[in-house]
């Protein structure tokens, strides 16, 4: 398996198989949400102006994606983020995503260490991910990388089996890029 940067140029040739992998991530399992297609078709689209991903592609099938964009990007920052930091100076990890059948694998771990490697630290001071406080997961391997719990938020969210809206809590983890 190899790791690739994407941008604006080359997300195109991405587009279907980061969609895919979006939709069997994030509406199955233990995060499972109902996703409009098109609306997520269309927040990809729109992450890609400004952002970049990592993918972990093997036999030009992507296994895995780490998906980072200018803080100013998420419409949902705390206040207490707002209020302690200068937000252009953040970068964030919008998506974090392996396919089931290739998680424990490490691959995080690696799209991670690839970010620090590549991320553009004459920009970007300070990083931020969100993540559901349920996945212990994603939230141990955030820790073990240095990111630490900074701010709270709860995304309202809808069950696909039952159409019920629940309360997603979430975590914004952060890591200080110059250490």
């Amino acid at each position: 398996m190899e790791l690739i940067t994407i941008d604006k140029r080359n997300y195109q040739n991405y587009q279907d198989q980061l969609l895919q992998l979006y939709l069997n991530c994030f509406s199955s399992g233990m995060s499972a949400q109902a996703i409009d297609p098109k609306a997520i078709e269309q927040y990809l689209d729109s992450l890609f102006v400004g952002g970049y991903g990592i993918i972990v592609l093997e036999k030009d099938k992507v296994y895995g994606a780490l998906l980072a964009t200018p803080l100013s990007f998420d419409e949902l920052i705390p206040d207490k983020i707002r209020q302690n930091f200068l937000v252009d100076d953040c970068v964030y990890i919008a998506e974090m995503m392996v396919t089931e059948n290739a998680r424990g694998q490490g691959l995080g771990k690696q799209l991670l260490l690839e970010f620090i490697r590549t991320v553009d630290k004459n920009r970007f001071k300070h990083a931020f991910i969100r993540v559901w406080v349920e996945n212990i997961h994603a939230i141990s391997l955030y820790r073990s990388r240095g990111y630490q719990d900074y701010a709270y938020i709860d995304q309202m969210k809808t069950n696909p089996d039952t159409n019920e809206t629940f309360v997603m809590h979430k975590v914004y983890l952060y890591k200080n890029l110059s250490e």
